[in-house]
């Protein structure tokens, strides 16, 4: 029996073993798609987790390429002596020059710190890694000692740097200089954090010059999500991301093609951790020593694109579509109550008129979730109101306010306030002009028009439906104000016309008349001629 039961158990598990496995997916998103050996998603305020459960080889030891100089660019700037000037030494210049990304300085020009950097990260310069080093440390080993203590400080416990640049002669399987994604996610997350690395990062294009004027570069960034990239020969593919705000790129034989992105959207930003792209393309491998730039580029652009897809799905799953009609049923106010001073006595309400706004409840808004949170908690006193001293008489749809709905300081929507009934007039006098009144502020300048109707899009980067009336009856007008031009340009040339002819006749008319009365004098002349 014991047998027959073994027997059992060794066939359903051979059956289990044949089921083709499933596909490592992330709550919905195939991390399998992603091209590269390591990756992860984090938000910016959470970035040992996994965003979504997105990671790929996440704590697994790899080269991270010139992604280190996140690193070096943070001590420098902690340094707080980005205004002194570092001698270029020939160690930095003469480092591997074949095979090395450059900023371009020259041995015994003086560089300021600060230049240095945009230099370190926008084309991602080694040697200008070596020049920060020496100058801030001493020694490039110095800085790298420093590089290990911050790392540790901040928790990224399987990292170890040898080199401030990244380059290393160590091999895929087993590199020098070591990270995982998610000890980068961890350095980018704290980076992100300083407003001069976050300028660094984010510029496309920056110009500098040595310490005497005599050595101009313009250095321009490596990250395709900010700008395109531009050859003469062919069109790269654009990988260009509206939200895009940084961070590095990096690529070394050891490390394979990496990338790690920042990205804002409606207060929240994602980074994104890709390394060791085209590691594991054997195609590539194969060719790259041979391909030229327009045949590499779809590898080139690989770590961009999938940077956008982990992008595009975080934002997607941190938004909520909500509609102005789902706002009011969460008790968003529309409607408000005013007195108004002068209502006749015998006003069944006694003067208290309530004003509304015309808003479009199909209007469709994108709220991610920070927005939505506070607007949860402040759905009651959303509205702010702006009315000024309401006097009768007043008539039902009168325009009398506005109102906007706001979450924190950012505007969702607004509308015109318009009055629910009419409100006639009584008989002005002392004690009912100082009335008080809900608000003292000065009538505002508003359209009797359409809804005055916003859009969400502050608070997403994502497009949301918004109303077009009042885009059409401005264009209707534009229209029909050249049409009235038109028109009355073609008349006055009509009278023109009219009148230049009308002066011709006249003229004409003069000339024969002229003509008449001269031949009529010659035959009188003539006649008395004969006579005498």
């Amino acid at each position: 029996m014991r047998n027959k039961v073994v027997a059992v158990l060794l066939s359903v598990l051979f059956l289990i073993l044949l089921l083709p496995a499933p596909s490592t997916r992330a709550d919905g998103f195939d991390v399998g798609t992603l091209r590269e050996r390591y990756a992860i998603l984090v938000d910016a305020n959470d970035p040992t987790t996994a965003l979504y459960g997105i990671e790929k080889n996440a704590d697994a030891k790899c080269s991270t390429g010139s992604t280190i100089k996140i690193l070096t660019c943070m001590l420098a700037i902690e340094s707080d002596r980005l205004d002194e000037e570092a001698t270029v030494s020939d160690n930095a210049v003469n480092f591997n020059k074949k095979y090395n990304s450059l900023m371009g300085i020259e041995a015994g020009e003086k560089w300021a710190i600060q230049d240095l950097l945009y230099g370190l990260m926008l084309p991602s310069g080694n040697d200008a890694a070596i020049a920060i080093a020496e100058h801030l440390a001493g020694s490039t080993k110095a800085f790298a000692n420093k590089m290990n203590e911050k790392a540790q400080e901040l928790g990224m416990t399987h990292s170890h740097f040898t080199t401030v640049h990244g380059k290393d002669d160590g091999k895929a399987d087993n590199p020098k200089n070591y990270s995982t994604a998610r000890d980068m996610a961890i350095l980018t997350a704290w980076a992100l954090q300083n407003e001069t690395f976050r300028k660094i990062v984010s510029t496309k294009t920056y110009t500098c010059a040595d310490s005497k004027g005599r050595h101009t570069i313009t250095l321009q960034n490596t990250n395709r999500l900010l700008i395109d990239a531009v050859d003469d020969s062919y069109e790269p593919i654009s990988c260009l991301y509206k939200d895009a705000i940084g961070v590095k790129t990096g690529d070394t034989n050891s490390a394979g093609k990496c990338f790690i992105a920042a990205a804002a959207r409606g207060g929240v930003t994602l980074i994104a951790v890709l390394l060791g792209g085209t590691l594991d393309d054997p195609d590539y491998l194969a060719r790259s020593a041979n391909m030229n730039a327009k045949t590499k580029d779809p590898y080139n652009a690989q770590r961009f694109e999938d940077a956008i897809a982990m992008f595009d799905y975080g934002f997607k799953q941190m938004s909520q579509l909500l509609t102005v009609q789902d706002l009011i049923d969460m008790g968003m106010p529309v409607s408000f109550p005013v007195q108004v001073q002068n209502a006749a006595k015998n006003d069944p309400q006694d003067g208290l008129l309530t004003v509304s706004p015309r808003l479009d409840v199909s209007q469709q808004l994108q709220l991610m979730k920070p927005y939505m949170d506070q607007l949860v908690g402040n759905i009651h006193s959303m509205a702010e109101t702006k009315i000024g001293t309401l006097v009768a008489p007043i008539n039902e749809g009168d325009v009398v306010g506005t109102v906007e709905y706001k979450v924190g300081a950012s505007t969702l929507f607004s509308s015109n306030l318009y009055a629910d009934r009419d409100v006639k007039e009584g008989i002005l006098s002392n004690e009912q002009s100082t009335t008080p009144t809900i608000s003292t502020q000065e009538l505002p300048q508003v359209s009797a028009g359409a809804p005055l109707m916003g859009t969400a899009s502050t608070l997403t980067g994502e497009p949301v439906k918004e109303t077009n009336a009042k885009k059409f009856i401005l264009v209707v007008l534009i229209v029909l104000f050249v049409l009235v031009l038109i028109v009355f340009a073609v008349f006055m040339v009509i009278v023109r016309i009219r009148r230049e002819r009308h002066r011709k006749a006249k003229a004409a008319a003069r000339r024969r008349k002229r003509m008449q009365q001269e031949r009529i004098a010659r035959q009188r002349a003539a006649e008395t001629d004969r006579m005498k």
